[in-house]
């Protein structure tokens, strides 16, 4: 079914979520309802808008050679996921004691110690703090969202279905953090998520 790579795709473009949440769950903060679909509506949107980027390169791409380059793109994209997350893992190991709160370093951390954004230490993300995670989150987004749309996914599905993962992942993650898991669980969510990217890349690839 055509369905499935869109669900694959917002499975792991809400990978980061399921993190954050987990990260949540063990940390004792609590975020509400309203602010969780606040992140998930964030994401949905910068998911559509790369999407409607791809689009726009369609018309300079030829349609013959776009679902390949979509394609090539994602395994690619999935690969460079991949690597970077082994390099984190051993990298992580000498920074923990830091986080360094500039420039790139700073988005990173805020995936890797997504308890940082509870800047008032209330145990509890307030409105600003989920619209700056939620734009944290959606960054992520934009390159998967780009090939994704050129491999010809539907742009309004695939932007629905990443607003649906996104909050169900948080709130997922979060009881799974808060009731059963350690922090060491979450390292594996990112080489999954770069797994199934570069599966899903081969899949389209052939359809």
């Amino acid at each position: 079914m055509y369905i499935l790579p869109i669900i694959f795709l917002a499975i792991s473009s809400s990978s980061d979520a399921f993190v954050v949440g987990i990260s949540y769950g063990i940390n004792k903060i609590s975020i509400n309802f309203t602010n969780n679909l606040l992140i998930a509506l964030i994401s949905g949107i910068g998911t559509f808008l790369s999407m409607a980027l791809g689009k726009l390169l369609l018309n300079i791409i030829p349609i013959e050679k776009a679902n390949v380059i979509g394609s090539s793109v994602l395994i690619l994209f999935g690969v460079y996921m991949l690597i970077h997350s082994l390099k984190n893992d051993c990298s992580k190991e000498k920074n923990d004691s830091k986080i360094n709160m500039e420039g790139e370093n700073y988005y990173h951390n805020v995936l890797n110690n997504p308890e940082i954004i509870d800047v008032n230490g209330s145990k509890n993300i307030e409105i600003k703090e989920s619209l700056f995670l939620g734009i944290v989150l959606c960054i992520n987004n934009i390159g998967l969202g780009i090939a994704a749309s050129i491999t010809g996914l539907n742009m309004y599905l695939t932007s629905l279905a990443s607003c649906i993962f996104s909050m169900l992942f948080i709130q997922l993650g979060h009881y799974v953090g808060e009731k059963f898991l350690s922090k060491t669980l979450s390292k594996y969510s990112e080489i999954i998520s770069a797994c199934i990217i570069i599966l899903l890349g081969i899949y389209e690839t052939f359809i």
